[in-house]
């Protein structure tokens, strides 16, 4: 799995470019493939940590002067930038769905 967060689907170009199979929603392990949330969250948060690698490398690149293009140094750092976005506000929704759980009367 290259992008766990399917960037290029949640920021489509235009109206027209919005895919329906994007939204489906898994409603059992099989259709998932088999992976278990956990496993979704530890591949995301993997692919985090590469784009930033990946963005880190560059920019090393680029300072000691092996790259004299600035363009792709830039795309890595705002490639990891909105995995590391995206990643946040995945972690803040399921930490206030958490929250709200806690304050359910049983």
């Amino acid at each position: 799995m290259d992008d766990p967060f399917r960037i290029s689907e949640i920021m489509p170009r235009g109206p027209s470019a919005i895919d329906p199979r994007a939204m489906r929603v898994h409603t059992s392990r099989e259709e998932s493939g088999g992976s278990s949330f956990a496993d979704v969250l530890a591949g995301a948060v993997t692919e985090v940590q590469r784009l930033q690698s990946e963005a880190d490398s560059q920019i090393q690149q680029l300072v000691s002067g092996e790259v004299k293009d600035a363009t792709e140094a830039m795309v890595a750092v705002e490639k990891a930038d909105v995995s590391f976005q995206t990643m946040m506000a995945i972690r803040n929704k399921m930490v206030a769905a958490y929250e709200e759980v806690m304050r359910m009367q049983v």
